[in-house]
């Protein structure tokens, strides 16, 4: 859940408003209380759709249709009203994710919880039908995985089974990766068509994909209406079948909803455990094509889908953003707490602390008169200590909290890049001047071992384990991985780069990431023999900061005009977003792997979330 935002409304009808729970291109969702106290979800319509008689007309029957169906296996409507001046509806607050959520997090479902989840869906659907609806937009964002089973919810494009049209203008409504062949051609769509969508969210739950995936909207309808579905993945020979039949072009040649019913019951699948702890709020969606992510933090059980995995999986997607209050010119250094409930960021002057539950910011001013709060900086894992430059010839390290110094490294001059090790016991220094140009401290002792290098380094990361540690050398289009125990060194040289301006391992520490500088680009090579893996040029600006996902399947990079995310397997690029024009970019990932902060010299820190 997102706090209120200033413009929005702290009271609907009877109902006061506490969060937000999601919004869509027509309408938001907020978590609500009743006068009693107890939970529900508001919907409302944005203003300028308010004054469309049409759309006022659609969500009435949004409204008439999800009661129509009751609460069993949807979100029971609990209070609405169509004619207000802004229309809403409450429903009865469902707690759990979507299943959307849950396969981007913990991966594809098992068999028998696939098939435990398409039986509650038949139902579900077996009740809309019975009621002489269709939905027409079952899809992933629009089921919740509730403690009780799954509920279908947004009856946003529910109609008549008898309607002959998509719209009174015929036009395609829904959400076209689910869509069945007829709905795509604005077809009379029926009770098959719902058959067909449960078919690609039954596919989708077990593989983690669409059978009819494609990276543009063109091609996705090619492959619903004339290509047979990708199932690859779908082990289960029965399941298979079944879904396979669900994906029939022909609608005549789908089974009915009783018929996969039975076809999933036969044989009892084992049950889903429910001990996961589930957080959050199941929420009507605000609009018919777009799906409301449901904010959810789940603990796994030790027998749950997943289990064995204790690294949350990164969704891929486009991520929305919100720029975090500040009012520092500018921010060098950025890091989530360990429980990822709070960021940190090292600014010009001052020390800044982001609540993320409520987008606020705290600042501690730094009394810097002795000239001792300089770049390059670095904050600790724990996120209790910051270790900065100075000018006067040793590097600090600040208690985060207080703001004051409480350590300091002596001797250390013209210091060019700082990086803590992944348990906070060691800082790695690249300084300018020799012999010793990159040195790794122990923190505890004062004492040092060097790095062999006849040269400093621009940028420092360690490996996961700490027991490597990289260094781009500067001016060059190189960088050395060293031994940290023995300072043994290899080097390894980017196939097309200027220089290194930054680099990232790997989660799993097979891997680094290495901008190519002036070639706009990247290279993914291994650590221990530079092996190259893959390779990104021409991106239109220098990479300044790139890290890895906690899952290390997404990698983000930042150069001077847009912050991009790739999909490490395939190297595809799955999302570019506006960046700052600024030479100086840093950025960091959440240990939830569900968002990610940037920041640059501006100023700007945005904070980044999957939905």
């Amino acid at each position: 859940m997102d706090p209120l935002r200033d413009d929005d409304p702290r009271e609907v009808g009877p109902y006061r408003l506490h969060g937000r729970l999601g919004a869509g291109g027509m309408g938001e969702v907020f978590l609500g209380a009743s006068p009693s106290g107890r939970k529900v979800a508001v919907k409302t319509v944005r203003a300028e759709y308010a004054a469309d008689a049409g759309f006022r007309r659609r969500f009435a029957r949004e409204i008439e249709a999800a009661r129509r169906v009751g609460g069993f296996h949807t979100a029971q409507v609990v209070d609405a009203d169509p004619d207000a001046a802004s229309p809403w509806m409450v429903t009865a607050f469902v707690p759990g994710p979507s299943l959307r959520q849950v396969v981007q997090r913990q991966g594809p479902l098992d068999p028998a919880a696939v098939r435990e989840l398409g039986a509650g869906l038949a139902e579900g659907l077996a009740a809309i039908h019975a009621c002489g609806l269709v939905h027409r937009d079952l899809k992933p964002g629009n089921v919740i995985m509730s403690p009780d089973g799954p509920r279908i919810i947004d009856f946003g494009i529910a109609r008549t089974a008898d309607a002959t049209a998509l719209t009174s203008t015929g036009a395609v409504v829904g959400t076209f990766s689910f869509m069945s062949p007829e709905q795509v051609r604005a077809d009379a769509t029926g009770p098959p068509g719902d058959v067909f969508a449960l078919g690609c969210v039954l596919a989708y739950a077990a593989t983690g994909r669409g059978p009819f995936d494609a990276a543009t909207i063109p091609a996705i309808v090619h492959k619903i209406v004339g290509a047979p579905p990708d199932v690859a993945g779908l082990t289960d020979p029965h399941l298979r079948a079944l879904v396979v039949r669900c994906l029939e072009k022909d609608p005549a040649r789908r089974p009915s909803v009783p018929e996969i019913l039975a076809a999933l019951t036969e044989a009892p699948p084992r049950r889903v455990p429910r001990r996961a702890v589930l957080l959050g709020g199941a929420a009507v969606a605000a609009t018919a094509a777009v799906a409301v992510a449901v904010p959810a933090v789940l603990l796994w059980p030790s027998d749950a889908p997943g289990a064995g995995r204790n690294v949350p999986k990164t969704p891929i997607g486009v991520p929305s953003g919100m720029t975090l209050p500040s009012s520092e010119v500018a921010v060098h250094a950025v890091a989530f707490s360990p429980d990822g409930k709070t960021l940190w960021g090292a600014g010009f002057s001052t020390i800044l602390r982001w609540d993320l539950a409520t987008a606020q910011v705290t600042t501690r001013k730094i009394d810097d008169s002795a000239k001792t709060y300089r770049r390059p900086m670095a904050i600790s894992p724990d996120t209790k200590t910051l270790a900065t430059s100075s000018e006067d010839k040793v590097v600090h390290l600040w208690d985060v909290a207080s703001g004051k110094i409480r350590k300091t490294l002596p001797q250390i001059q013209g210091v060019q890049s700082l990086a803590f090790s992944p348990d906070g016991r060691s800082l790695a220094v690249a300084v300018g001047n020799g012999p010793h140009y990159v040195q790794v401290w122990d923190i505890a002792t004062g004492k040092s071992v060097p790095m062999k290098t006849d040269y400093y380094a621009k940028a420092l990361t360690f490996s996961p384990d700490g027991k490597s540690l990289a260094g781009g050398r500067a001016y060059s289009g190189r960088f050395t991985v060293w031994d940290v125990a023995t300072g043994k060194a290899t080097e390894i040289s980017p196939r097309n780069a200027t220089e290194i301006p930054c680099l990232a391992f790997s989660p799993d520490g097979k891997t680094v990431a290495a901008s190519t500088g002036g070639y706009y680009g990247y290279e993914l090579r291994s650590p221990s023999d530079g092996d190259l893996k893959s390779t990104i040029k021409d991106l239109g600006g220098e990479v300044q900061a790139l890290g890895f996902s906690p899952d290390g399947n997404t990698l983000v990079t930042a150069d001077q005009k847009n912050i991009r995310l790739w999909h490490v397997p395939t190297g595809r690029n799955t999302a570019t977003l506006p960046g700052d024009s600024d030479d100086e970019q840093t950025m960091a990932f959440a240990p939830h792997g569900q968002s990610f902060a940037t920041t640059s010299g501006t100023g700007t820190t945005r904070l980044w979330t999957f939905q």
